[in-house]
């Protein structure tokens, strides 16, 4: 499931890494059960509404958000990628 970090934060991708820093920003996939934590403690939110148990949509990131945040890891691949 993919979610928008709003906060800088430690993720636990539930494999043998552990807890990984993450930067606000970054639209990481993540298990369900760490997504709905994140969301819980303020620190994500939901990149697509249909992931987002409440009805109303309350903790979902607007399209505009999502799509900037994508533009930005983009522009980031592309930067590293010229510095190789």
């Amino acid at each position: 499931m993919k979610i928008l970090i709003t906060e800088d934060t430690v993720v636990n991708f539930g494999d043998d890494r552990g807890g990984v820093h993450v930067g606000a920003g970054e639209l990481p996939d993540v298990p369900g059960t760490v997504a709905r934590q994140l969301v819980q403690l303020n620190r994500a939110l939901y990149a697509n509404r249909k992931d987002d148990p409440d009805k109303a949509g309350r903790d979902t990131a607007p399209a505009d958000v999502v799509k900037a945040a994508e533009d930005l890891a983009r522009d980031r691949a592309k930067a590293a990628k010229a510095q190789e």
